[in-house]
């Protein structure tokens, strides 16, 4: 395949929540949705970075970091509602993840993962 330039570069990526078993004390359960990401370029990601770094309080960068999700996680499929349907993608049910640790952990481990060029699977946790 030739490498092909493109302004944006949207790709389709496993997303694995790990979270405690609701029903087993002390056990961990894995539930998964595919991402669609949009790769940021090198300098708005080193812009991110740099804004980041500069952030003094652990507010602020909190924020920070919802705000990076909200710029690469532009679509899933795979995640189901508390009701057992499907859950569509919109702002407010991406704001409500968001506000899940171990949802942002699941996303910034996938993105990281994928931006590394790696397979699914083969990368090392990121710690929130």
């Amino acid at each position: 395949m030739n490498f092909k330039i493109t302004d944006t570069y949207r790709f389709w990526w496993p997303v694995t929540v790990r979270m405690p078993d609701p029903n087993n004390a002390g056990a961990i359960i894995e539930q998964k949705f595919e991402a669609l990401f949009e790769a940021l370029p090198e300098d708005r990601a080193n812009e991110m970075d740099e804004a980041f770094a500069a952030l003094e309080t652990a507010k602020d960068r909190k924020a920070h970091q919802h705000d990076a999700i909200r710029e690469i996680l532009k679509d899933w499929r795979g995640v189901i509602a508390e009701d057992e349907s499907e859950q569509p993608f919109t702002e407010d049910a991406r704001e409500q993840c968001i506000q899940s640790t171990w949802f942002r952990i699941g996303v910034y481990d996938a993105y990281a993962q994928a931006m590394r060029a790696e397979e699914a699977g083969d990368g090392p946790t990121v710690k929130n």
